[in-house]
């Protein structure tokens, strides 16, 4: 996912990568437990997407907004994250 803020955001992208770093060191627990939710079929990838939709602003937007990055670009940027988060963890139980 830090490369997804690298690639998005280029030079901006180092002040972002701090942040959302220590956001996945905070939601990792989190996350472990939806993916394993998920790979015992408790629920669905589409479920799991709505978990982390509703994490999505927590995500990095605060670091966006220092970083001054406009709100569209905010809105690209979350769906790419969580798109990227879904298809991983449809990965890791297939």
């Amino acid at each position: 996912m830090l490369d997804l803020v690298k690639e998005r955001f280029g030079q901006e992208g180092e002040k972002i990568k701090e942040d959302v770093g220590v956001f996945l060191d905070n939601s990792r627990e989190k996350l472990e437990r939806w993916a394993s939710l998920m790979a015992q079929g408790a629920i669905t990838p589409a479920e799991l997407e709505v978990l982390l939709q509703s994490q999505k602003d927590i995500l990095i937007m605060e670091s966006l907004y220092k970083a001054g990055i406009s709100n569209i670009r905010i809105g690209l940027f979350k769906n790419a994250a969580i798109k990227l988060v879904v298809d991983k963890a449809v990965q890791l139980v297939q």
